[in-house]
């Protein structure tokens, strides 16, 4: 499980082969984005979708290169906490494997109503 305290926002990492790319990851944003997708949509509770998000590797892994963090990225919020919720193909097991209608809306309303960042990963090309 990963220390609370170093859940954070604003973890900027470098890409290797190119110093000009970097990501600002927002882990902190992406861990409640991640929490309230499992409540609402994985019909879990707040406790239930805390536990299993800071027990997942995806969260508790250690943030140390870009490619990484960008492979976090490769997958939408909605997969990884469906994924995280209910495990590998979990849209087998009837959970719906694509955003329900008006999650769009839903997302950047909450995210506007808890004080998180606009987009949990931010891409800078410095060139």
């Amino acid at each position: 499980m990963i220390d609370k305290k170093n859940i954070i926002d604003g973890i900027v990492v470098t890409d290797e082969n190119n110093p000009d790319k970097k990501v600002i990851f927002n882990l902190h944003t992406w861990v409640e984005i991640l929490k309230a997708i499992i409540v609402k949509y994985g019909n879990k509770s707040e406790s239930e979708a805390e536990q299993l998000v800071l027990n997942h590797p995806a969260v508790y892994s250690p943030i140390d290169d870009y490619m990484s963090v960008a492979l976090l990225n490769h997958e939408p919020e909605y997969d990884w906490a469906m994924l995280i919720a209910y495990g590998h193909e979990y849209w087998l097991k009837g959970i719906p494997a694509y955003e329900p209608e008006g999650f769009d809306e839903w997302l950047e309303q909450y995210r506007k109503e808890h004080n998180l960042k606009e987009f949990s990963f931010e891409y800078i090309h410095e060139r």
